[in-house]
């Protein structure tokens, strides 16, 4: 018998470059029909494309003897295909009253948290998750309701970093449809089906019911809608980036936005590029929304002088022919300096956005041969720590050690090589040992922390945004 799934799974991959031959995969399998609908169909592929796969599932804490009976199942999944398996086990509820964050972001959060820690573990490409085509109408809803633009409501990426999802093209119904024919079982989350949660309600009720009453294609045709608008964003986005280079100029005190190569530009491109100075001014930041941009569009047309203070600590300011974008320190906010014992977890705030700093202490053993190293997770000696770990902002008479002979660089000649502005240096982020900076954060660190072939105990750092 013929598998379409499979043959449109290997479809969807070649169009989105999602895996490759002897790729290594960890999958996330909750223990529901997608998810080990999707664990199936990359074991029928595992031979032709010379996978390695790896299993995780993740025990929320939420459901009792239920959620048990998941990862048993799971277990029971994955060594019947001879593939290795990770039970990981969290409290979501404690969690996210800890973080003050509801239980399904915050399970979202710790599952991904999980599935990484263990993709490098394992030396693992990819990260794969059973997302399909209701999922991405149910996002794509979601998003319009609260206010997204047009590159929100391009839903759920294929791919996003070594996140990949396979299925993103399939129906439940064929999902379900395709584990019957094999004689397949799956186990049913009650709490899918509890309309408290947001998701769910768009889920059972809206989507249904335009399913229902207004066209039985409704989230098909809401999920190709998506594709289409991220074909859009791709194409906005190279755009931008000629755009950018056109009006943008990076200066020490700031980007400065010519006044007359702005008005050139289209709308759309003119959004893009204002997008683009908060996202480097800001990374991530949530606050800026349509009437920020409105304001800017009028500072662009006002008088000489003129300033405006925006989200994040933004100040932009109107000068002849620009306009002059940089970060303000208001008076009396102090220094960030927090103490790091390890194991530790700390939240700090940078420009309006909140990120998560763990510190954890590992055995050599327990880490793979080869380690790879992210932006948001580093590796140090633990033993070259002399004074104790502090997060904080830049202090004068910062340093790292530049290379393997020992030589030293002054973090503010750093800053200025960067061509990080002078007015945006102060409220960078380093973890730091004394004086000396393990990590200027996001992506330097010192030679002399770094780990060696004699290296016994192992700091892992790892930084994450909190949405």
């Amino acid at each position: 018998m013929k598998n379409m799934l499979r043959e449109e799974m290997e479809q969807y991959n070649l169009c989105h470059s999602m895996f490759e031959r002897g790729s290594r995969i960890v999958a996330g399998v909750s223990g529901g029909a997608d998810s080990v609908c999707l664990l199936e169909l990359l074991c029928e592929l595992r031979e032709k494309w010379e996978l390695a796969l790896y299993v995780l599932h993740v025990h929320h804490g939420i459901r009792g003897t239920e959620a048990d009976r998941d990862a048993h199942f799971v277990e029971e999944l994955a060594a019947e295909r001879g593939l290795p398996f990770r039970l990981v086990q969290v409290n979501v509820p404690e969690e996210a009253a800890r973080r003050g964050m509801s239980e399904e972001e915050t399970g979202r959060i710790l599952r991904y948290h999980a599935l990484e820690a263990y993709r490098q573990q394992v030396s693992a490409d990819r990260i794969a998750v059973a997302h399909h085509q209701g999922d991405q109408a149910e996002t794509v809803l979601f998003r319009l309701f609260r206010g997204s633009g047009p590159r929100g409501l391009s839903g759920i990426p294929p791919r996003r970093g070594a996140v990949i999802r396979p299925l993103l093209f399939a129906d439940r119904a064929r999902i379900e449809k395709y584990l019957q024919e094999r004689g397949m079982g799956w186990c049913e989350d009650r709490t899918n089906r509890e309309t408290v949660y947001t998701r769910n309600r768009i889920r059972h009720q809206i989507l249904t019911l335009a399913e229902e009453t207004i066209n039985p294609e409704a989230g098909r045709h809401i999920a190709q809608a998506a594709e289409k608008l991220a074909e859009w964003a791709s194409f906005i986005g190279r755009m931008g980036t000629q755009a950018y280079g056109r009006a943008v100029i990076r200066e020490r005190d700031g980007l400065r936005l010519s006044a007359e190569g702005m008005q050139k530009e289209d709308p759309v491109l003119q959004a893009e590029i204002l997008r683009r100075v908060f996202e480097e001014l800001v990374p991530g930041a949530k606050d800026i929304g349509r009437i920020h941009y409105d304001q800017v569009r009028r500072l662009l047309s006002g008088e000489a002088g003129r300033r405006l203070d925006l989200p994040g600590g933004v100040r932009a300011e109107r000068h002849y022919d620009s306009i002059l974008f940089r970060l303000s320190r208001p008076d009396g906010n102090l220094p960030l300096y927090v103490e790091c014992g390890v194991p530790s977890q700390h939240i700090v705030e940078q420009g309006g956005v909140l990120w998560r700093f763990t510190f954890e202490r590992r055995e050599r053993p327990d880490l793979p041969e080869e380690i790879p190293q992210k932006d948001y997770t580093k590796l140090f000696d633990y033993d070259m720590i002399k004074s104790g770990l502090v997060i904080r902002n830049p202090g004068e008479g910062d340093y790292f050690v530049m290379d393997a002979a020992g030589r030293k660089k002054r973090l503010s000649r750093y800053y200025i090589d960067r061509k990080i502005p002078k007015s945006m240096r102060p409220g960078q982020l380093v973890v730091a040992d004394g004086s000396h900076v393990l990590w200027a954060v996001p992506d330097r660190i010192s030679e002399a922390y770094k780990i060696t072939n004699n290296t016994e105990r192992i700091l892992v750092i790892t930084k994450e945004r909190i949405p």
